[in-house]
């Protein structure tokens, strides 16, 4: 939500739930980068007009999809990237990395906040288990996967004074970066 000085409402972003804000300062002004996950399988809260019950991929009022958004200072989208990865993959000891396609509808972004680098690359790690770079516009920079999809959630990554990626999964600590 997005008030005045004295306190007026001003506006608002419909975004899916579960949401943590970065904000990327930029051209005298900002953006907020945040995760805009939209559920299957029911509502969060009891009040149908907040929380619709039918929250699945086959309702176009709100389908299950996964993005980062990045709105301006008024709440309004510039940009947003869908996770439509649907590998569930592990590493082993030795490297190898073993996928099997179970997740028809992509992932969700599974971080406590996104970090954005002063060249305006979104980080963000997902629940498929890669850190992604998404570039300002909302396209695909790189992305790396890094030990395990699912049960490796809620990770934090951070922007070193380095200029290195710094990302959990599955409780190993991965360092991205020159």
């Amino acid at each position: 939500m997005r008030f005045s000085p004295d306190g007026q409402f001003l506006g608002a972003f419909g975004f899916g739930w579960d949401s943590t804000p970065a904000i990327y300062t930029h051209d005298g002004t900002y953006s907020v980068v945040i995760k805009n996950n939209h559920y299957s399988g029911g509502s969060y809260c009891s009040v149908e007009t907040f929380c619709p019950s039918d929250r699945t991929a086959s309702n176009p009022a709100s389908p299950e999809a996964y993005f980062v958004t990045q709105l301006s200072p008024s709440l309004t989208v510039e940009w947003s990237f869908r996770n439509t990865n649907t590998l569930s993959c592990t590493r082993d000891a030795q490297g190898n990395i073993k996928c099997v396609s179970n997740h028809p509808h992509g992932f969700e972004w599974c971080v406590n906040a996104p970090v954005v680098g002063k060249n305006g690359v979104v980080y963000a790690n997902s629940e498929d288990g890669n850190l992604y770079a998404i570039n300002q516009g909302g396209t695909l920079k790189q992305r790396i996967f890094q030990q395990l999809a699912l049960g490796a959630a809620y990770t934090p990554a951070s922007l070193g004074g380095d200029g290195k990626i710094y990302s959990q999964n599955s409780g190993r600590l991965f360092v991205v970066g020159n």
